[in-house]
């Protein structure tokens, strides 16, 4: 059974009909998502290119020439931006349209040399075709690895189609097979279009996921731990140092009143120090502490191994660090007061110790300080990192 060009080209143009149809029924994925937009924008501007190129006949008018070749560039650009999307990063529009109108340009100069235009079509597509490989290969904030190795794979298909394409348009032994040839090409690009498709979908999906799984779980202000999730993983920790008989810390953190500089107003002044108090957290706590937030000026830090001496020079370092490095690191001078608590003996319920550090915190009129309970002896958290080696 042979197939001639035509009807290759209709097989390509169904499935980029059927994926584009696929996609406008993610209708509330394609309102949020930008890279969705491209990518079916891409589908558009690639199905009318085609659909041009049936039409044009053997001896085509500049300026289908021109318009098929337009679409077809374009569509492959806008799937190029849409992978460059993902990664959250952007080409400048001019750049982009450049190469576009200089392919246009050439084509529409030589329109009685159709092997020059296919020469020239398809050295576009293999180019651009390597960068969407690259392009797909680069780390995208909750999308996978082995997604992206899917996405990856499909536009080297479409790098294998063009490629093929150049070699055909260049070697004329090849003419005999041009039926095959095609067939080919055509069964290349469609298998590049539905796995690239079915990829960047599933991305989408995928980093939709992990938002929810971030606004379920972390602080939407400063993008440590809500105060559901900081009860559940301390309560876990809890249990395991209860298991283990290992001592366990609890930081209660209240800011105090900052001053904001420069003028800016008390809320946006108590927004910042509350962001820079989650990256100094971040800077000073260890790996395996946990840090989140349980009020509006409240934030708590939970250090497993860790008994009360230790948790009181980590509660100091914070506060000094505050007192002396806001002002000039975040615009905002403030100050913590801190609460220190470790686990009693029999304590079962992580929330009970937080709240104890916290009425222990409320209870005292003094601010820029860190106070604590006096449950242990001394014990420094680096003796028990050692003890535990």
């Amino acid at each position: 059974m042979s197939f001639d060009g035509a009807t290759i080209m209709l097989a390509v143009l169904t499935t980029i009909a059927s994926l584009a149809a696929g996609l406008l029924f993610l209708r509330e994925s394609l309102r949020k998502s930008e890279t969705l937009q491209l990518w079916l924008a891409g589908m558009v501007m690639l199905g009318l290119g085609v659909l041009g190129s049936l039409l044009q006949g053997e001896s085509p008018s500049v300026f289908m020439i021109a318009a098929t070749n337009l679409l077809v560039a374009s569509a492959l650009m806008a799937h190029f931006s849409a992978l460059l999307s993902l990664g959250g990063r952007h080409a400048p529009i001019v750049l982009m349209a450049l190469p576009v109108g200089a392919l246009v340009i050439a084509q529409t100069m030589q329109p009685h040399d159709l092997e020059s235009r296919l020469i020239l079509g398809s050295v576009f597509g293999t180019g651009l075709y390597l960068a969407s490989v690259v392009a797909a290969l680069q780390p995208a904030q909750g999308v996978s690895q082995r997604t992206r190795i899917v996405l990856a794979g499909g536009m080297a298909l479409g790098v294998i189609t063009f490629s093929l394409r150049t070699y055909a348009a260049i070697e004329p032994s090849l003419s005999g097979i041009a039926a095959e040839l095609n067939l080919t090409h055509g069964l290349l690009l469609i298998a590049s279009l539905l796995v690239s498709s079915f990829a960047i979908v599933l991305a989408h999906q995928e980093r939709e996921g992990e938002l929810t799984h971030r606004l379920a779980t972390l602080d939407a202000q400063t993008g440590v731990y809500n105060r559901r999730t900081l009860l559940e993983l301390g309560q876990r920790e809890l249990a395991r140092a209860q298991r283990r008989e290992r001592p366990l810390c609890a930081l209660l953190i209240r800011v105090d009143q900052s001053n904001a500089l420069n003028g800016q107003s008390a809320p946006h002044g108590d927004e910042r120090a509350f962001k820079h108090l989650a990256e100094l957290a971040a800077a000073t706590l260890q790996r395996q502490d946990l840090f989140g937030r349980l009020g509006q000026r409240e934030f708590c830090a939970v250090l497993p191994d860790t008994a009360l001496d230790g948790g009181a020079q980590v509660a100091e370092r914070l506060r000094i660090r505050a007192e002396t490095a806001s002002a000039t690191e975040c615009g905002v001078a403030y100050t913590l007061s801190v609460q220190v608590a470790t686990r009693a003996r029999n304590e079962l319920s992580f929330a009970q110790l937080a709240d104890r550090a916290h009425h222990a915190l409320r209870r005292s009129t003094a601010s820029n300080c860190v106070t604590s309970d006096a449950e242990e002896g001394p014990q420094t958290r680096a003796f028990i990192t050692q003890t535990d080696a």
